[in-house]
């Protein structure tokens, strides 16, 4: 990795909680990809887990595959519905 790899790496490091390091150094390997996907999820989410297992981001190319994933078919289609409203420009009732 250059110096400007290494320094951007260190620089996340410091900005991210303690607990999530270790899976972010895991990913920055390359030698994990869950770990990769687990430490994108994460701090996408603002480091709250809980955010993960809501996330509606339909349009992330990790969605498929991001931890958590494994909600309900019930809950996964008001996801859908929900997304599908809102690009439409609609609210949804709730």
């Amino acid at each position: 990795m250059s110096a400007e790899g290494q320094e951007q790496t260190a620089a996340r490091l410091a900005q991210m909680p303690k607990q999530y390091r270790p899976t972010y150094e895991r990913a920055m390997t390359g030698k994990s990809r869950k770990a990769a996907m687990h430490a994108f999820c994460a701090e996408c989410c603002g480091y709250q887990i809980q955010e993960v297992y809501l996330c509606t981001d339909l349009g992330c190319p990790l969605y498929p595959y991001r931890p958590k994933s494994r909600v309900s078919p019930v809950a996964s289609q008001s996801v859908r519905e929900h997304v599908e409203s809102t690009k439409a420009g609609q609210r949804v009732s709730q």
